[in-house]
């Protein structure tokens, strides 16, 4: 029993390892969880060369784990998402779960890293580009949420953008608020 207890206390302070589903995600429950960030557990995701399964290292032994088989993995404390075999760095849970992904586009004087933000309506829903257009679409019966989206982000850039003060996502609070017509709770 104490030997269960003590892997369960790993698991909640882990830096690294793999949540199988949602549910082990929303209970911070990792497989091969550790808090070593060491070359003997470290967990490769193999985006460029296109493998259909990430390798986790945990105590020296080389695990592959199929991406379609798991909700996401925490590398060194960062949860990544994997959908449709692409990886998405989560940010927040909220009415919208936003993610991001850097990308490298090309430029006159070489390459550049640019952030591109996506969010999903829930925790296994489809991950889209974080756009107005998609947010409107995603919840088309939220007039007041529309107006207010027009009204408050001149450009999609914008709708990633922090509200210190509420401690979350602007389009988060945003639609916080009109979901529950601007009442205070």
């Amino acid at each position: 029993m104490a030997l269960s207890f003590m892997v369960t206390g790993m698991a909640l302070y882990a830096q690294s390892g793999v949540y199988r589903t949602l549910d082990d995600f929303e209970n911070n429950r990792l497989t091969y969880a550790t808090d070593d960030g060491s070359d003997e557990n470290k967990i490769r995701f193999n985006e460029f060369i296109a493998k259909p399964y990430l390798i986790v290292k945990h105590n020296g032994e080389k695990i592959h784990v199929f991406k379609d088989e798991i909700y996401a993995y925490k590398n060194k404390g960062n949860v990544v998402r994997t959908w449709n075999f692409t990886q998405y760095n989560f940010l927040e849970k909220g009415p919208v779960w936003i993610y991001y992904k850097d990308m490298y586009t090309s430029q006159p004087k070489g390459t550049q890293r640019v952030r591109k933000y996506y969010f999903s309506t829930y925790g296994k829903g489809e991950i889209v580009p974080l756009t107005v257009y998609n947010l409107k679409k995603a919840f088309p019966d939220n007039d007041l949420f529309h107006i207010y989206l027009d009204a408050q982000f001149r450009n999609d850039r914008e709708l990633a953008h922090y509200d210190n003060y509420a401690n979350k996502f602007k389009v988060n609070n945003l639609l916080e608020k009109t979901s529950t017509g601007l009442s205070k709770r």
